[in-house]
């Protein structure tokens, strides 16, 4: 994974793998000293592939942001598994089955996967960008949704279901 900061000396910006982090070198900039710092994902962090350009959501089973996949120069949304289910051997294999399975569904009722991995100890999902409300922000705003629109959106979902059954 690739962090990026700048040199506290000259501002100069810096990019780095995070395997340099704590390490000491010279900012190719001023040549003064620096310690690379331990950075968490966020804008500008490159994970597998993956710019990351900012936050969207987070949740109890990790975090999403929208990110650019460099090689497809397309928008994505990028989730991160939480490092302390990523750490776990089965989580993981678990994870990156069922995103394989994922992968495999072309429905247009059902996400679109483009990759999923590891990188620096980080599993990451990367899928369609769905752009829109979701039915709860629907539901909070209108109020709970009549027949006709509730059925429409239930054939959908029946849909999908069956699709990937």
């Amino acid at each position: 994974m690739l962090i990026k900061f700048s040199c506290a000396h000259c501002r100069g910006p810096l990019e780095v793998n995070t395997t340099a982090v704590g390490a000491q070198t010279a900012c190719p900039h001023c040549g003064k000293a620096i310690t690379i710092p331990k950075q968490g994902i966020g804008p500008g962090a490159t994970l597998g592939g993956f710019k990351v350009e900012r936050k969207l959501a987070a949740g109890g089973m990790g975090e999403i942001y929208i990110a650019r996949q460099l090689s497809m120069d397309r928008i994505v949304a990028l989730k991160i598994l939480p490092q302390h289910l990523g750490m776990q051997k089965e989580m993981s294999d678990r994870f990156l089955h069922e995103l394989k399975l994922l992968a495999r569904l072309e429905h247009p009722n059902i996400v679109t996967a483009f990759d999923a991995g590891e990188d620096a100890g980080i599993l990451y999902f990367a899928r369609a960008l769905i752009q829109g409300e979701s039915l709860e922000a629907r539901i909070k705003r209108e109020g709970f949704l009549t027949e006709q629109p509730a059925l429409a959106l239930t054939r959908k979902l029946a849909s999908a279901l069956a699709y990937a059954w």
